[in-house]
């Protein structure tokens, strides 16, 4: 043991004096909820358009396609107020000019459809009806963290993020909490004038977008 001893100090003693000079701090933050609420479309998360005859196409202008319901549905194990906001992972390939038929034309109302041989082929639009919480209707409410008040929306159409959507009675209450949340949307594809796709062979539809649900 002294012998061990021994060693141990003289190598402590052989160390060079350290001088301090900057430090930083790791901070570990969370919270545990006490839910959890999983959100899902009807008709699961594919929209399959199928075969498009591209004689049916408007030559000139573009065509609206028929609209596809895409509800989304949210189920929580206990209520929770939650909202969602929706992010478009083709929005490079958005054709521009594109409008939903019916006087809305903003670039942030709709989604990219994707691109062949760099040619946008057109995009889509989301179409928000009433949404609902444990089968109750309410207000749809929005809001961006820029701007955190909650307002109701002036289009019928769901925009793409920094929008936030939730629901509730008004939007001086704000979100309402529920085991049931429902939001019901359609889908409007939208579809380029043919004369400018290769529409010599096929032309696959590429759209994605991503739902982010947030806790309250």
């Amino acid at each position: 043991m002294k012998n061990t001893h021994r060693l141990a100090v003289l190598a402590a003693a052989l160390l060079p004096s350290l001088a301090l000079a900057e430090s930083v701090d790791l901070s570990v933050i969370g919270t545990i909820i006490p839910t959890s609420c999983i959100p899902a479309f009807a008709g699961g998360g594919t929209v399959d358009l199928r075969k498009i005859s591209a004689s049916t196409l408007n030559a000139t202008t573009q065509t609206l396609l028929p609209e596809r319901d895409i509800s989304l549905h949210i189920n929580c194990d206990a209520p929770a107020p939650v909202e969602v906001s929706v992010r478009d992972n083709r929005a490079a390939t958005k054709l521009p000019g594109i409008s939903d038929g019916a006087g809305q034309s903003d670039p942030v109302l709709f989604f990219g459809l994707g691109a062949i041989d760099g040619t946008r082929i057109g995009g889509f639009a989301l179409r928000h009806g009433t949404p609902e919480t444990d089968g109750t209707s309410r207000a749809l409410l929005t809001r961006t963290l820029a701007a955190p008040a909650w307002g109701v929306p002036s289009s019928s159409l769901v925009s793409n993020a920094p929008a936030l959507y939730s629901w509730g009675v008004n939007a001086a209450t704000g979100p309402v909490a529920a085991r049931h949340h429902g939001f019901p949307m359609s889908l409007l594809p939208i579809i380029g004038a043919s004369n400018n796709l290769p529409i010599a062979n096929e032309i696959p539809l590429d759209g994605s977008v991503t739902f982010d649900m947030f806790y309250l």
